[in-house]
């Protein structure tokens, strides 16, 4: 897995979603912009083990992190606590997965029709 960078180099490492950089844009300010990469760089580790555990595929787990830090960063909500914005992500991230779980069902449901045609 690639690793990412901030501009002030806050989160970098195998876990690292690859987009920091412009992906933050209704941040308004580097106070608010610091303290989303770190909420995010706290609670990193527990999202992508929820993922991994959920999906078992370690490119369907990156996509899903990396949707859920895009989401994120395009609704940026305030929280006062690491446990409230922490809540928020893996509510972000179990969306993610019910999305891959579902492309799945219906990739699978296609190409079961594919190859057995006579089952329609």
């Amino acid at each position: 897995m690639e690793s990412g960078g901030s501009e002030t180099g806050a989160c970098t490492g195998p876990l690292a979603p690859r987009c920091w950089g412009d992906e933050i844009v209704n941040l308004k300010n580097q106070e608010q912009r610091a303290e989303f990469e770190g909420r995010f760089s706290r609670c990193r580790n527990s999202l992508y083990f929820l993922a991994w555990g959920a999906l078992g595929n370690v490119r369907e787990t990156e996509g899903a992190m990396e949707n859920c830090y895009r989401k994120a960063c395009r609704q940026p909500q305030r929280f006062t606590s690491d446990g409230e914005f922490g809540s928020w992500m893996i509510r972000l991230l179990i969306n993610e997965i019910v999305l891959v779980a579902n492309q799945r069902k219906a990739e699978s449901s296609e190409l079961s029709e594919a190859e057995c045609p006579e089952a329609r």
